[in-house]
């Protein structure tokens, strides 16, 4: 199939001039089966490193994909207003694909609510991260909820064999927990945001045992060190 003859089937596609059997199932159903997986084990995973390129990379497969919606709504109502079978099924094929295209409109006004305003971005991932919950974190740990409120994250954590008895003890734990807080990229990232950090753990019993608070003053005037040392580094490769 030549350049010309592909543009030829296009625009029969779009005029709804293909069958609405092909149309239906091969290039709404199908197609956009495909291009769900493919979504879903692409960009799935929560990540607050990301950098703007791989922003921007996934904002404009979403927007292809919204475009996608609208051309393929097109394509089954014109080929269902054609079709010269039983009218029942060019009236389905028609409120599915209207269906569908109501929740494309309302993802993509969700897209860019997350894509434009960071804060909600992180606020619906948190969210979407909840359902996961509880979760291992080591032999010793599981994290059992987090939830966000405004600028703060609180995280609730269950710890199964800790030695409490002492000040010490609890002392060298907590600047531990601050000290890795402070050292993690995907962290330091909020906190640099002004996000607070609010880090409550209880024991096996659910009795509290301790709290660890953490903001961008808690991790000194170098929490932006390692960011410079990166981008040194990354101009002499």
């Amino acid at each position: 199939m030549n350049k010309e003859q592909k543009q030829s089937y296009l625009k029969k596609l779009l005029k709804g001039q293909i069958s609405l059997t092909i149309t239906f199932w091969l290039y709404f159903v199908f197609l956009s089966l495909c291009i769900n997986i493919f979504l879903d084990n692409s960009f799935s995973q929560v990540d607050f490193q990301r950098t703007n390129y791989d922003h921007y990379f996934s904002l404009l497969i979403y927007l292809l994909t919204f475009v996608y919606s609208i051309l393929i709504f097109i394509s089954v109502q014109r080929s269902a207003n054609n079709y010269s079978g039983n009218k029942f099924w060019s009236f389905l094929a028609k409120v599915i694909i209207s269906i569908n295209l109501f929740f494309s409109l309302y993802s993509a006004y969700d897209l860019v609510k997350v894509y434009l305003f960071e804060d909600y971005a992180i606020k619906s991932e948190i969210n979407s991260f909840k359902s996961k919950l509880p979760l291992k974190v080591d032999s010793f740990s599981y994290l059992i909820n987090v939830d966000i409120k405004e600028k703060n994250i609180y995280y609730t954590y269950q710890l199964k064999n800790i030695d409490s008895h002492s000040k010490y003890n609890l002392n060298k734990f907590k600047s531990g927990i601050q000290e890795s807080l402070c050292e993690d990229d995907s962290t330091l990232k909020l906190l640099k945001k002004d996000y607070v950090l609010d880090y409550t753990y209880i024991n096996k019993n659910e009795e509290k045992f301790t709290n660890v608070i953490t903001n961008k003053l808690s991790c000194g005037k170098n929490i932006y060190d390692l960011e410079i040392l990166r981008e040194i580094l990354r101009q002499e490769e």
